[in-house]
Formats: structure tokens, sequence, C-alpha cells
């Protein structure tokens, strides 16, 4: 994929309400829907909010979320998606954030990060390595080479990491 093509791709998912950057094939395909709606399999939830469309607004959820299918991201491609979002098979947590796009309702603001980055492991050749948050769960496949602490790894927005909150991992 040509450069302009790759900054055209990050682009329009940006536009879309994620982010979507290496080995993403194609522009992320996104939809609105009402937020009791469930998200299917390999998609992504990257934006909460109010609409009509969904009956009443006014309660302490948002009733509206836009959801983003990952299918086009390859491996070692990332993706953005809150917290609360489903999260794909053989994609991983590497970094949590804040962003109000997150936030599932109009009250104050949580203790807890709402925003996870994603990094899809599947399909990486033996002998590859990534840094990703987590104690204990290792993907298939994998060994741990490092742990470590990183703010990046801490859910919780104050203080700081208590553990070992970051595994640096090697396909098998």
């Amino acid at each position: 994929m040509s450069g302009y093509r790759r900054a055209a791709v990050v682009l329009a998912a940006v536009l879309l309400g994620g982010s979507m950057t290496t080995g993403t094939a194609n522009a992320a395909t996104s939809s609105d829907v009402c937020g009791s709606t469930s998200t299917p399999a390999g998609w992504v939830e990257v934006r909460y909010w109010d609409s009509t469309q969904c009956g009443p607004t006014g309660g302490g959820m948002y009733n509206m979320k836009r959801i983003t299918d990952t299918s086009g991201v390859g491996a070692g491609g990332t993706v953005s998606a809150c917290t609360y979002s489903p999260r794909p098979a053989g994609f991983h947590v590497t970094k949590y954030s804040s962003i109000s796009d997150c936030n599932r309702s109009r009250g104050g603001s949580s203790d807890y990060h709402n925003r996870t980055d994603l990094v899809k492991l599947t399909g990486l050749p033996a002998g590859s390595t990534r840094t990703i948050c987590g104690l204990f769960d290792v993907p298939a496949g994998w060994t741990v080479v490092q742990r470590s602490r990183s703010m990046d790894c801490q859910q919780y927005k104050y203080g700081l990491p208590s553990n070992n909150n970051v595994m640096t991992i090697r396909k098998s």
C-alpha cells in the first residue's frame, strides 16, 4: 500500500471515529446503531452519544454508538476502541487513555480510562515481538520475554502502577 493510500485510510478511519494504522487493508467500515444493539464479533465500539432516532434521550447512558469493523486490520495492525467494547479475537491491549467520544454517559469523569489501543497478534510470524498490557493473559503460541511497569497500561487514571502491568512477548 502506498504512503498516500495508507494516509488516506488512516484519515478516513479517524474521521469515522476510530483509528486504524499499519496493517489496515481497506478503509474502516463503520455503522451508527442504537446502544442496545449487540456489537457483532470482529467489530469495536468507538463512540457514544444521544439521538432521538433510538428513543428518548436524557437517561444516564447514551443511546447511540458507532461501531467499526476490524476485519481489514492486518497482522500487527492496530485499532483504538472504547474500553466497554468487546475485544475482537486475536487483539490485545497496548495502551489505555481517555477521550470524550468514549464516555458512555453524560455524568462526571470516571477514575478509569475509557479507551484502549489494540494490536492484532494473529498472523504475525514466529520470532515477532510485541509489548502488550497485562499480567496473566499470555496469548497462545507466545512466551513472555520481559515484564515491566508502564503508565500506558494502567487502566486506573491516577497514581503509579503497583505491579508489573506490561509484558514483552515473542511468538514461538
